[in-house]
C-alpha cells in the first residue's frame, strides 16, 4: 500500500531537531545521529537533499552545523516530504476519469494534510513528549 521510506521518517525527525534550535546555535550532524539512532551516512544525504531543495543550509568548519534555512513556520512538512521522496504521483493520466478523479481528490488531500508548518509539528511533538513522562 502507501508508504513513506525510512528516508522521510529519519529527514522529519531530524527536520524537527533543527526546528527546535532555529535562532539559536548550529546543530552538528552528531546530535541527531546521538539522539535519533540516524546513521550517520544516511543523515548527511538526508541533509544533501534537503539543501539542494533549499530547506537546510550547511555551515563547514570546526563550529559547523546545520540550520533551517528558513523559519519553522515557513517549512511544510510537504515541502519536507516532497524534497526527499520526491512529487507525489497517485492520480494517472491513464486512470478512467472515475478513478482519475478519486486519486486527484486523494493528492489534494495529502497536500491539505501535510501543509501543516514544521512549526506546528514540532508543538505536537513536544506536546507528545509531554505526556511520556513515567512515575516509579
Amino acid at each position: 500500500m502507501f508508504s513513506l521510506s525510512a528516508k522521510a521518517h529519519y529527514g522529519l525527525a531530524a527536520m524537527l531537531d533543527l526546528a527546535d534550535n532555529f535562532g539559536k546555535d548550529l546543530v552538528q550532524i552528531k546530535q541527531i545521529v546521538d539522539a535519533r539512532a540516524i546513521p550517520r551516512n544516511y543523515l548527511e544525504q538526508i541533509f544533501n537533499r534537503l539543501g539542494k531543495n533549499g530547506l537546510v543550509k550547511s555551515i563547514r568548519g570546526n563550529k559547523g552545523g546545520y540550520k533551517l534555512a528558513e523559519s519553522p513556520q515557513d517549512v511544510t512538512v510537504f515541502s519536507i516530504l516532497e524534497a526527499l521522496e520526491g512529487p507525489l504521483e497517485i492520480a494517472s493520466k491513464h486512470d478512467p476519469a472515475a478513478i482519475g478523479q478519486v486519486f486527484g481528490t486523494l493528492e489534494d488531500d495529502v497536500r491539505e494534510y501535510f501543509s501543516m508548518s514544521l512549526e506546528e509539528l514540532l508543538i505536537r511533538e513536544k506536546r507528545f513528549s509531554q505526556k511520556r513522562i513515567y512515575y516509579i
